[in-house]
C-alpha cells in the first residue's frame, strides 16, 4: 500500500521516532495516518480547553457552535484510544499472533509512557506549592502522589471522593492512567484475541455496555441487595466510571481489530476494485461519522449520550480512520504529510502540559475570558507555541532518548510471516 513510503521518518532526523525506526527494520507495519490522527486529536483537545478558557464556549452552552464543539473536539479523545489499541497490538498480528518478550514489551511502554508523565506530574507539584496555582487545591499529600506515580489514579478517584485526577490541575491526566491499564491487560488477551477478533470485539462491547448500564443503574442496583446510595454519591460513581478502562474497552479493541484488519488487507492481492470499494466506504463511514457527531454533539463532554449512539459513533470513528489508512495517498495526505507526522512525534508532551499552561498564563496574565473569538485567538496565540515548544523539548530531550536507550535492552522482534500469510479467520476482501 502507498501508506508504506518512508516508514520511520518524520522529516527530521533528531527528531524520528524509534519505535517506528524499530518497526520499519523488523518488517511490522508503520501506518503514517496514525501519526496524523494523533496529531489532530491532540490539538483537538487543546482546542476543546481553549473553548472553554476564553469563555467561547461554556459548560451547559446549547447553541450550534457548542454543538459542534461538544461533538467533535469534546469527542475527539476517543481518538487516542482506538490508536493505541491499533498501534500496540500491529506488531502481534504482523508477526502472526507472537506478542514477542513480555519484559522487553514492559520496558518499552514505560519509556514511552512514563518518563514524561512523571515530569509534568512534577511541574504540576512544583506549581501547586510555589505559585499557588489553584488556590483551591491543597499541596497533595503522600497518597495522591504516589497513586499518580502509579498511574493508578483513576481507578483510585473510583472508592474515593476526595482524590482530584491531575491534582486538579491536570484532568487530562486521567487518560495516562487508562492508558496504563491497557498495556497491563493487552499481553493477557493479545493471543487470544488474535486468534479470535470479532469475537474479542463483541466482548469488549458487551464489557463496555454493562459496565456503563450497571453504573447508569447504581442507586436501584444497590437498593436491591439493601445498599442505599445517595443521589450525590450516585452521579459521583457515573462520572468516576466513565474514566475507568471498561468504559472504553470498545475503544480500545476497535483498535485493535482494525490492526488485523489492516494487516489482512494489505497482504491480500491489491486490486483496483478493492481501491473503488474502501473510497465508497469511507464516503459511508464518514458521513456516518459527522452525523453522529452532530447528534451527540447536543449532550456536554462529561455526558457522553445514550450508549447505543455512544458505540455507533465509535464504530464510524475506527472505521473511518482504518478506511483512510487503506485509501490512496491523496486521501491520506492530510494526516500523512511530513509537517503533521512530525507534529504527532511531539504531540505527547503537548497534551500533558497544554492545561497547566491554560491555568498558570490564564491566571498570570489574565487573558481575556468574554466569549469572544478575539479572546479565543488571543488564548491560542498564548498557549498553542508554548505547547508546542514544550512537546519539541520533552520529546528531544526526555522521550525519545530514553525509548532509544529502553529499547537496548528488548530482543528482536520476531520473523515476519511470508507476504502471503495472513492472520485467521481473514476477512472477505474490501
Amino acid at each position: 500500500m502507498e501508506a508504506e513510503s518512508n516508514p520511520g521518518a518524520s522529516g527530521h532526523s533528531h527528531l524520528s521516532d524509534p519505535g517506528k525506526e524499530a518497526r520499519a527494520k523488523s518488517g511490522v507495519p508503520v501506518v503514517p495516518v496514525f501519526d496524523g490522527f494523533r496529531a489532530f486529536a491532540i490539538l483537538g483537545v487543546v482546542m476543546l480547553h481553549m473553548f472553554g478558557a476564553s469563555g467561547v464556549v461554556a459548560f451547559g452552552d446549547d447553541g450550534l457552535l457548542a454543538r459542534l464543539v461538544w461533538g467533535t473536539n469534546g469527542r475527539v479523545v476517543e481518538v487516542l484510544f482506538v490508536i493505541s489499541g491499533f498501534v500496540v497490538f500491529l506488531p502481534t498480528v504482523a508477526r502472526s499472533g507472537d506478542f514477542g518478550s513480555l519484559a522487553s514489551y514492559a520496558i518499552r511502554r514505560a519509556a514511552r509512557l512514563l518518563p514524561a508523565y512523571w515530569l509534568v506530574i512534577a511541574i504540576c507539584l512544583v506549581l501547586i506549592g510555589l505559585v499557588d496555582l489553584n488556590p483551591d487545591v491543597p499541596l497533595p499529600g503522600f497518597v495522591s502522589v504516589a497513586g499518580h506515580v502509579s498511574g493508578l489514579e483513576v481507578p483510585i478517584s473510583l472508592f474515593t471522593s476526595n482524590y482530584p485526577v491531575g491534582f486538579g490541575v491536570n484532568p487530562p491526566l486521567w487518560t495516562l492512567s487508562l492508558e496504563v491499564a491497557f498495556y497491563i491487560v493487552l499481553p493477557i488477551i493479545a493471543a487470544v484475541y488474535f486468534r479470535h477478533p470479532w469475537i474479542g470485539l463483541g466482548i469488549a462491547a458487551v464489557v463496555t455496555a454493562v459496565w456503563d448500564t450497571f453504573f447508569h443503574h447504581v442507586v436501584d442496583i444497590a437498593s436491591a441487595v439493601d445498599i442505599v446510595v445517595s443521589a450525590s454519591e450516585a452521579l459521583r460513581l457515573l462520572t468516576a466510571s466513565g474514566a475507568q478502562l471498561p468504559a472504553w474497552a470498545f475503544s480500545f479493541a476497535l483498535g485493535m481489530t482494525g490492526a488485523w484488519a489492516y494487516v489482512a488487507i494489505t497482504r491480500s492481492p491489491d486490486s483496483a476494485e478493492r481501491r473503488k470499494r474502501v473510497a465508497a466506504l469511507l464516503g459511508v463511514s464518514a458521513t456516518a461519522l459527522m452525523v453522529l457527531a452532530f447528534v451527540l454533539g447536543g449532550y456536554f463532554s462529561d455526558v457522553p449520550g445514550p450508549l447505543p449512539l455512544s458505540m455507533a459513533f465509535s464504530l464510524a470513528l475506527a472505521t473511518t480512520m482504518l478506511l483512510i489508512a487503506l485509501a490512496p495517498n491523496q486521501i491520506q495526505w492530510p494526516f500523512a504529510n511530513e509537517r503533521i507526522r512530525a507534529l504527532g512525534d511531539i504531540s505527547y508532551g503537548i497534551y500533558l502540559i497544554h492545561l497547566v499552561l491554560v491555568i498558570f498564563l490564564g491566571q498570570k496574565l489574565s487573558l481575556p475570558r468574554d466569549g469572544t473569538f478575539g479572546d479565543l485567538l488571543i488564548w491560542m496565540a498564548v498557549v498553542m507555541p508554548l505547547s508546542i515548544l514544550y512537546g519539541y523539548l520533552s520529546a528531544r530531550f526526555l522521550e525519545q532518548p530514553i525509548r532509544r536507550w529502553a529499547r537496548k535492552f528488548g530482543r528482536r522482534a520476531a520473523p515476519l510471516p511470508a507476504p502471503e500469510t495472513v492472520p485467521s479467520d481473514k476477512p472477505s476482501s474490501t
